[in-house]
């Protein structure tokens, strides 16, 4: 099994590795204007980062974009990566207020449809970003909200599962559960 980690220029990154590290997935890491789709057969997964970029005005989104569309490996976004990913489906962000820094608590629902025993209705999660989406990409699924706006989503039928808070941020918060069960059953039992 091995991850590839495309950094959306990333404060967290090596945050995302002592995560995999723990888990023992093998894994590499590149820059996102490094990234190309040919690199794609060597992985068996990927996850795209945060970052503080902006998804329109950088035309080297094109290949991770691509990577969205068509690899039929199971792809985990976390903040920029969800916002990527529901770009890609149809939906557009939207600048909030101000950005949202620090642990704050979300609704979650539908747990029990992915098998993740989680018995509480909030999840306290570990947030950093600046942008949000109100509506679902399509032929997604909303598993979380806050009162910034969606999230947590996972696609219907595709191994895609995003989270626009930092699961990778472990510190006073719980929302690590939702990528542990990205790699646990959606990659490491594949």
């Amino acid at each position: 099994m091995k991850a590839l980690i495309i950094d959306n220029h990333s404060k967290f990154i090596q945050k995302i590795k002592e995560i995999l590290d723990h888990l023992k997935i093998d894994h590499s890491s590149v820059d996102f204007a490094d990234f190309h789709l040919n690199m794609t057969n060597s992985f068996d997964c990927f996850i795209l980062s945060g970052g503080s970029l902006s998804i329109e005005g950088t035309p080297a989104f094109k290949e991770e974009k691509e990577l969205i569309k068509q690899v039929p490996k199971p792809v985990f976004g976390i903040c920029f990566g969800f916002q990527l990913i529901s770009c890609v489906y149809g939906e557009i962000t939207k600048k909030l207020p101000g950005k949202i820094t620090g642990v704050n608590e979300i609704d979650i629902f539908g747990f029990e449809k992915l098998g993740i025993k989680y018995n509480k209705k909030k999840l306290k999660v570990f947030e950093s970003h600046l942008w949000t989406i109100k509506k679902p990409p399509k032929d997604f699924d909303v598993y979380g909200t806050s009162q910034y706006g969606i999230e947590i989503i996972k696609h219907r039928t595709k191994p895609i599962f995003a989270t626009q808070f930092h699961p990778e941020v472990r510190e006073e918060n719980n929302g690590n559960i939702i990528f542990q069960y990205f790699l646990e059953k959606m990659v490491m039992q594949k």
